[in-house]
């Protein structure tokens, strides 16, 4: 965590910031550990000041002990401008709600100039430490087992409501804190759909299914999707199923460490594409993976984000034909200073 802050200083120093009001939860528990629901943090160069309610007393001093504590009983924003005292100019992140910034800016009386900031915490969490890689890892495996142990389930005459029940189960069940986000299962034409829910249907022999699954440990998450037939898949399924393997396969063989993320996306495309297939792929290629379930970097078409060592990030290709399914193939990928290590291998 001193490390974390140091970065964090140096680089408000680099831009004449002399603190930071960091309200976003997940980079609040990156700076500080502290994993409660509700808390701001504020950042100065001789100070971390963390500041909660009264729920949380004994959270935060066991979590965060070299951080100065302020339970408040009144207004969140008073609190923080308290500890904004001194400071001539503060950040504040542009995801913080209107709200928090109107009370804020009235709460300020002593000179300080509130400025917006954006993505300087999330742009420090891109590089994961040990820690925060043990913890994904830990998630991922989570996740690998429930898929191991639900896997044989997938078969005429299950609902997809059971199997994304199983999923979530047998996650906690292997260790995880809670499912990563809400699981996806989608069978048949429910498929075509990328961010399908769950429905009542059951599983149909010659159906295609999509599971978007995932763990958390520690905080981290893990996101993983398979796509399983039920029974032998036909020559279209087929297909689809091939071309987005081979996108995925073709992918993940051109990483290497420094490559520009739109370049990946790229490739992928132009596998699907030389299939017939592009006009299908209809979103982007892939996203970091730690705290959130969604952060950087962003893998696609448009991104200026490039995949250095020490991220943790998904590749994940997938075709969606309206009125009869799709396929998705979804792997968790660590950057390394030799490499890719694609952490979701041999889950099939």
């Amino acid at each position: 965590m001193k490390t974390r802050l140091l970065r964090l200083r140096g680089l408000l120093e680099s831009i004449d910031i002399d603190a930071l009001v960091v309200s976003k939860i997940e980079n609040v528990r990156y700076l500080s550990g502290f994993s409660g629901s509700s808390a701001v943090a504020v950042v100065t160069p001789d100070s971390s000041t963390l500041i909660t309610d009264g729920r949380y007393r004994e959270q935060a001093a066991a979590e965060s002990p070299h951080w100065e504590t302020v339970i408040h009983a009144g207004e969140l924003s008073e609190a923080v401008a308290d500890a904004l005292t001194g400071a001539k100019a503060a950040g504040f992140e542009v995801s913080a709600s209107f709200d928090f910034h109107r009370k804020l800016a009235g709460a300020v009386t002593h000179g300080t100039a509130l400025e917006p900031t954006e993505q300087l915490v999330e742009g420090l969490r891109c590089f994961k430490d040990e820690s925060e890689i043990e913890s994904i890892r830990a998630a991922t495996e989570c996740a690998r087992a429930a898929f191991a142990q639900v896997l044989p389930l997938v078969k005429q005459g299950t609902p997809e409501r059971q199997l994304a029940a199983e999923l979530d189960y047998r996650m906690m069940l292997a260790g995880a804190e809670s499912p990563a986000f809400d699981t996806v299962v989608a069978s048949g034409p429910n498929s075509s759909l990328p961010h399908a829910g769950v429905t009542d249907r059951v599983l149909a022999a010659g159906d295609l299914v999509v599971m978007d699954f995932g763990a958390c440990r520690n905080g981290y998450n893990a996101d993983i999707t398979r796509t399983v037939p039920v029974g032998e898949p036909d020559t279209r399924a087929r297909r689809a199923l091939e071309a987005v393997k081979g996108a995925s396969r073709a992918a993940i063989e051109a990483l290497e460490p420094g490559c520009p993320a739109s370049e990946i996306y790229q490739v992928a495309h132009r596998h699907l594409e030389e299939r017939g297939l592009s006009e299908y792929f209809t979103h982007g290629l892939g996203h970091g993976v730690g705290l959130e379930v969604h952060e950087k970097p962003a893998i696609s078409a448009r991104s200026n984000d490039t995949l250095d060592p020490g991220m943790v990030f998904t590749i994940e290709p997938g075709v969606y034909i309206a009125g009869w399914g799709g396929v998705r193939f979804e792997e968790m990928v660590l950057m390394t200073g030799a490499g890719a290590e694609v952490l979701t291998a041999d889950m099939d």
